[in-house]
Parts: structure tokens; C-alpha cells; sequence
């Protein structure tokens, strides 16, 4: 079977896509145990790249940087006739037309339908069209049952054509005694990283809700203790909240470093005492999940998909309320047994999730559904 892969944002694109595309397409060539002939689905600009990376003989398809929508609805059909695919994985938005050809669509999420007050008039006009060409889909791929539920309420596609796979963790993520000594002296230095820090990592957007965050530092009974947050997003999102940080007198507390290299990251979760992740709303929530590997413990929010994906071993608190979060935040500290306790359950529960796990749930799904179709339309 011809597998075409859209692997377009393997090298930069969307931070969480390009995270799960990454992940994703390394596992499933590392995997593939020759049922599928693979071909990757790239921009030309990232040519020399993808021939430094991949293996030798790895077929890649170089394409027109074009925008993804475009790309994926009327490029895309052209390419899997010239090259004779079976099957495409596609990355949100599906064909437009191609009957020949067994459509595989990995939506993210579709939180714009629910919290459009988080999206703009655009935004949400674009993502619009992931819901429409959806419904021409063999298959949908989505991140967790919250996200499921959410499609089916808004007719993506029918139950049974929707599949739950849930992400990975780079094994990267680590507690801080099994980082190289050597990294630990470079980051901390390259970053002037606080001895104690509570962590955020994500978009530094109205929907992440670092606003209540910030808030509850004003709160907190130990008022040396500082706050890293770590991530890029509009100019105006960080503005307002220097703003708020100057209204409260938490300058000198609170830590913006942009993004930051998935490399450097490792350490950075590693060196936290507490990571925070408060947002009102997530297809799925990945940066919990790599604070709990690096064995650290954890503070979410209780809305949409946090609860599923972290379970009993997070600790949380409402998202609209700052001395909530600030509470949660002082018992961590304060209760040593406690600490203990979400640290050792964030380490077991994170060791379930594992981007070879999700790759080989892909291919199962894809080889699967494909036989199925295949047997239905040849008898």
C-alpha cells in the first residue's frame, strides 16, 4: 500500500502540530515494518533538510510552499494520482475531491466552535473549512474523547469514523538527576534560571488564561518564589499582561524567556518545583504531561480534555480563580508527603504515553479500515 504522509510542518509550522507531525512521521518510518511504502508529503524549502534527516531511500515528495488549506484540498488530490498513493494522512484539513483514494484526516481539535471568543473572525472562518471537508473523510483522527464528543456534536463526521489517538512524550523529558551535568550549568546560565520557580509552558494567548496566573502570585504565602513562563504569542496578549504585573508589583517575579528550543526545554521543566497550566480550554495538553515525566509535580485547570488526559495525577484547581490556583500551589510547598505523592503518580501516569504507541495505533487504524473498505468495494 502507497502511504502519503503530510508532513509539512515536520521542520516548523504550528508549535503543537509541528510537535505531533515530528514525532509522528519519525516514529512511523522508524515502525513501519514494510506493509506501508511511505511517502512524505514536504515543502520544497525544507528540502536540504529532509535529505540531511531522513534516511537513505526515504521516498519525499517536495511540494510549493503554498498555505496548508490550499495545499491539502487542491494540490494534494494531483499528487496522489501522479503517484499512485492508496491512502493520505492528512494534517486538519481534508481533499476536496479524490474517490479513488482512502483520506485519512488528523484534526487536532475544534475548539473554535465552542470558544470562539479565543478566535478570530478569520480564525474561525478558516478552521470552518476543517468541519466541511471533513465529511468527504474515510477516516478522522483526533487527540482525546473530549475532542470526539465535541465533532460528533458539530457533525465532522460520523461516530464510528472517528478515532481517539492520543499524543506522545518525547523521551527527552526527564527528572533533573538524569539530566548531563554539563546541560544543566549551560541552561541555567543561558537562561539566568531562578533556584525556585513555578513553570508555564504554551502560547502566551487569552485562551492559556496566564492572567489568573499571575494573579495568584500575588496570593502566595511565599513571596520570593518566581514564575517562568515559557512560550511566543501576540505582542498585545504580552503587553496586557505586563500591565497587569506592574498593577500587582510582580515585576521582579515573573519571567518571560519567548520560545524556547525543544533541547533546552527538557532542562527547564526538569529544574521547576511546580508546573501550572491553568487554561479554559485544550483538545488535549501536552505540557502536563512532559512536567510530570521530568518528575514535577502538576497544577491544571478542570475544563475540557485536562481531566482526561491527566487523571489522578494532577492536582486542580478552577481556571477563574486566582486564589484557587494559589491555594494548590501553597500546599504543594508546604506538604512535603503531598509533593511527594503527585511527583511519583506524574511519573507513572506519564510512562503511558508514548509517540511509539501512537504511531502503531495509526498504522493498525489505517491498515485496517483500508482492508475493510477494500473488501466492502470488491464484493
Amino acid at each position: 500500500m502507497r502511504l502519503g504522509i503530510d508532513a509539512k510542518w515536520f521542520f516548523e509550522g504550528p508549535p503543537s502540530g509541528h510537535m505531533v507531525v515530528k514525532n509522528l512521521v519519525d516514529e512511523i518510518i522508524r515502525n513501519n515494518d514494510n506493509s506501508f511504502d511511505i511517502y512524505l508529503l514536504m515543502n520544497r524549502k525544507d528540502e536540504q533538510r529532509a535529505l540531511a534527516h531522513f534516511p537513505a531511500g526515504t521516498k519525499i515528495i517536495f511540494l510549493v510552499k503554498l498555505p496548508n488549506l490550499i495545499t491539502n484540498a487542491v494540490l494534494l488530490p494531483v499528487i496522489a494520482r501522479r503517484y499512485s498513493l492508496d491512502i493520505l494522512m492528512l494534517q486538519n484539513f481534508n481533499v476536496l475531491w479524490s474517490r479513488n483514494v482512502f483520506k485519512v484526516v488528523y484534526i487536532h481539535d475544534a475548539l473554535f466552535l465552542d470558544y470562539p471568543q479565543y478566535y478570530s473572525f478569520f480564525e474561525r472562518v478558516h478552521f470552518g473549512q476543517m468541519k466541511t471537508l471533513a465529511r468527504n473523510a474515510d477516516r478522522v483522527i483526533t487527540i482525546s474523547n473530549t475532542e470526539k464528543e465535541r465533532m460528533v456534536k458539530h457533525h465532522f463526521s460520523a461516530p464510528e469514523n472517528i478515532t481517539v489517538v492520543y499524543h506522545g512524550i518525547n523521551p527527552g523529558f526527564k527528572p533533573l538527576v538524569s539530566q548531563p551535568c554539563d546541560v544543566i550549568r549551560k541552561v541555567i546560565n543561558s537562561y539566568a534560571l531562578p533556584d525556585r520557580y513555578v513553570l508555564y509552558v504554551g502560547r502566551v494567548n487569552a485562551r492559556k488564561n496566564l492572567t489568573t496566573l499571575i494573579e495568584s502570585f500575588a496570593l502566595l504565602h511565599d513571596k520570593d518564589l518566581k514564575l517562568l513562563i515559557v512560550g511566543g504569542g501576540f505582542l498585545t496578549q504580552k503587553n496586557k499582561l505586563n500591565e497587569l504585573i506592574g498593577q500587582l508589583n510582580l515585576a521582579d517575579r515573573i519571567i518571560f524567556t519567548g520560545h524556547v528550543p525543544e533541547e533546552d526545554l527538557y532542562l527547564i521543566y526538569a529544574a521547576a518545583i511546580v508546573f501550572c497550566f491553568p487554561s479554559y480550554a485544550e483538545g488535549f495538553g501536552l505540557p502536563p504531561l512532559e512536567a510530570m515525566c521530568c518528575g514535577v509535580p502538576v497544577i491544571v485547570s478542570n475544563r475540557t480534555s485536562i481531566p482526561e488526559i491527566c487523571g489522578n495525577a494532577a492536582i486542580y484547581a478552577s481556571p477563574d480563580s486566582a486564589k484557587a490556583i494559589a491555594k494548590e500551589i501553597d500546599n504543594l510547598l508546604y506538604d512535603e508527603h503531598l509533593y511527594h505523592e503527585k511527583m511519583i503518580q506524574g511519573i507513572d501516569h506519564a510512562a503511558g504515553f508514548t509517540w511509539k504507541k501512537s504511531a502503531d495505533e495509526i498504522l493498525t487504524l489505517i491498515t485496517n479500515a483500508y482492508a475493510d473498505r477494500k473488501s466492502y468495494t470488491e464484493a
